[in-house]
């Protein structure tokens, strides 16, 4: 079992997520998504670890461009490293610090400080993040509100499994039943679904759940 003191080292981190299969299994199961956006593709991710899920849409939609925030800012480099080695110009990834509490609050790199616009995001991914926030629902509502009309938010979620459930004791994550999750997107005007990964997504089936939620199409009155 890797421990939660590796999230702080992610160069060691970064190297069990691919050496144990983890990174492989969860690109596999984003891959199977199907997401079709014409146009440019702003993309969010939210306490973004290693850049996993924000570097998989960033190379899957060519005309996009990516803001990856975390707490540690080693996150952040070890996410432009990764980008670097996927081919990918880091010219299209903004980073930034920012505590999932408040996830539209960003420091940047150089210091300076940033506010992400309200709808203003056509993909926003976060893997296991929001159980860190002082208040998970405000945390997903925040969250939503990024999301520009008809917009993804795709939440790897810890499941409710033995697995999951031990894993996340391990990292002291604490998060809302999946039925409450499920409940708050959609009072947040999202159409919501959970999907389960499969055998073919091992190890991640062991701990992961994909909350999926579409924010609705803005309606035009007549």
């Amino acid at each position: 079992m890797l421990s939660p003191r590796l999230y702080k080292r992610t160069g060691i981190y970064d190297f069990f997520m691919k050496s144990l299969g983890y990174e492989r299994s969860i690109d596999r199961f984003l891959r199977e998504l199907p997401l079709d956006f014409p146009g440019k593709v702003r993309i969010l991710d939210s306490g973004c670890g290693t850049g996993l899920m924000g570097l998989h849409f960033l190379q899957r939609f060519p005309n996009s461009e990516l803001v990856a925030t975390d707490l540690e800012p080693n996150c952040l480099r070890s996410t432009l490293n990764n980008a670097d080695s996927r081919n990918l110009q880091t010219t299209r990834i903004c980073c930034g610090t920012a505590d999932i509490s408040h996830p539209s609050q960003l420091t940047l790199l150089n210091g300076s400080s940033l506010s992400l616009e309200t709808g203003s995001f056509q993909i926003i991914c976060l893997g296991a993040v929001v159980g860190y926030a002082n208040c998970t629902e405000t945390s997903i509502r925040e969250l939503v509100s990024l999301l520009a009309p008809g917009g993804i938010l795709i939440n790897l979620e810890m499941n409710e499994s033995p697995s999951g459930k031990f894993v996340s004791r391990q990292y002291h994550y604490s998060n809302i039943a999946l039925t409450r999750m499920k409940q708050v997107l959609q009072d947040s005007g999202c159409e919501v679904s959970l999907r389960r990964f499969h055998a073919r997504h091992l190890p991640a089936k062991l701990t992961r759940v994909a909350v999926i939620a579409q924010r609705a199409q803005e309606t035009t009155s007549v």
